[in-house]
């Protein structure tokens, strides 16, 4: 049975949460009440292979989170899948005409997730309106906001608790390393965003032999928070996955035996380069010659 603390003891164990939660509160910038404390503590949920890109474990509540590179509207999608599976609701404001097959994939609930098609002049005034109704926006963004505007929207945000993914699909590079940083920086950079994820690199697998399908795609990231990243979207089945490097210790499976004897293929492979496209016929070209008897001389 442990001992009773002396009066001296708890006050200064008191004092000392008491510093604590100022450290936190002091370190986190408009937190108006402890609750939004605890709320920004549970971020909104991403897919398990997201996870790790995000410093809290997945999107922040009441901030911007800034994609850059050319594949991002993929990556800013599935981050929406958990959202709209557990009831909530998500728009993309100019994103065009997003394959909704391929949403699908992603794990989105598509009738949870709202596309709207406006004027690229008018992203800022819609973003604001949707800010009071959707938990998570998707914006690619029609031109740089200025100062105040930026201030506005994250006014709203703090206020709505909603979470704003901005696109930046012209930069492939992390801020810190890319020449055009401060162009950037007028449009994607908000107040109290904390989060910003770029993508550095993207390779398709599946046709290395020069045929086939595409089947994955593999992205290299990097995080303004959590470093750099290799995740796979989409894999086979559509979805985002953690990238697995190759064991190079696992067997190879043995090449098919080539037939001398075989007739050669009507269809033969032309030899082409590693990972060029090509068109393949789905069903054989029938045959235009034809077999006729002939009488004896």
């Amino acid at each position: 049975m442990s001992a009773a603390l002396t009066p001296t003891a708890a006050a200064a164990e008191a004092v000392a949460d008491a510093r604590a939660l100022t450290q936190r509160l002091s370190a986190t910038l408009g937190i108006p009440t402890a609750t939004t404390l605890i709320d920004q503590a549970r971020p909104r949920p991403v897919t398990p292979g997201l996870t790790d890109l995000f410093a809290r474990g997945g999107l922040p509540h009441g901030e911007v989170v800034v994609m850059s590179g050319r594949p991002v509207l993929s990556l800013a999608l599935a981050c929406c899948a958990m959202t709209t599976q557990d009831g909530g609701w998500c728009a993309g404001i100019g994103l065009g005409e997003p394959a909704v097959a391929a949403m699908g994939d992603l794990g989105l609930d598509l009738s949870r997730f709202v596309c709207l098609d406006t004027p690229a002049q008018d992203w800022m005034r819609v973003t604001s309106i949707l800010l009071e109704s959707f938990d998570v926006l998707v914006v690619d963004p029609g031109f740089s906001a200025s100062a105040g505007d930026r201030a506005r929207i994250a006014a709203k945000l703090r206020d709505s608790r909603a979470t704003l993914i901005l696109l930046d699909k012209a930069s492939a590079a992390p801020p810190a390393a890319s020449p055009n940083r401060s162009r950037r920086a007028s449009r994607s950079s908000f107040p109290g965003s904390s989060e910003h994820l770029t993508v550095l690199d993207e390779s398709w697998e599946g046709t290395d032999q020069g045929t086939g399908r595409l089947r994955r795609r593999v992205l290299r990231l990097h995080s303004a928070r959590t470093g750099e990243h290799t995740l796979v979207l989409p894999d086979p089945q559509g979805a985002a996955v953690p990238h697995a490097p190759a064991d190079p210790t696992a067997p190879t499976a043995p090449a098919t035996p080539v037939d001398p004897a075989a007739p050669p293929s009507p269809h033969p492979v032309p030899d082409v380069p590693a990972g060029t496209l090509r068109l393949v016929p789905d069903t054989p070209t029938r045959s235009t010659d034809t077999t006729r008897s002939t009488g004896s001389p």
